[in-house]
């Protein structure tokens, strides 16, 4: 009798196009990567479970919404992708960088200048 688990998939491309979705535990699962939208599986970054949705049927590491990555951008209009684990961090290392460079812009354009009794 074989034992029920939820499955940890990982996506294997065939040299003809086709896309399968394998177990990495110890059974031999495998199922078509179309097919397996609304499956449950365990996230390949935190190892939590959750259902497949339509963008990480995508994936080769199929991972649940609240692991991966956000696009943010900075203070200069460059984008940049920031872990969602940790964002508290991240923002707060940008926002270092925004603060210091507006204080080093503010000190070239503001010269205090020493009143001078007559």
């Amino acid at each position: 009798m074989t034992e029920r688990h939820v499955h940890k998939l990982r996506r294997h491309r065939y040299s003809n196009g086709t896309k399968v979705y394998f177990c990495t535990l110890d059974c031999n699962y495998k199922i078509e990567a179309a097919l397996a939208l609304g499956k449950k599986t365990i996230c390949n970054i935190c190892g939590d479970e959750f259902t497949m949705n339509e963008y990480s049927v995508k994936l080769a590491k199929p991972h649940c919404t609240r692991c991966g990555k956000m696009k943010v951008q900075d203070s200069e209009g460059n984008t940049k992708f920031i872990s969602k684990l940790r964002p508290q961090a991240a923002l707060a290392d940008m926002a270092k960088d925004t603060t210091s460079s507006l204080r080093e812009r503010l000190g070239k354009v503001v010269t205090i200048e020493r009143d001078e009794d007559i």
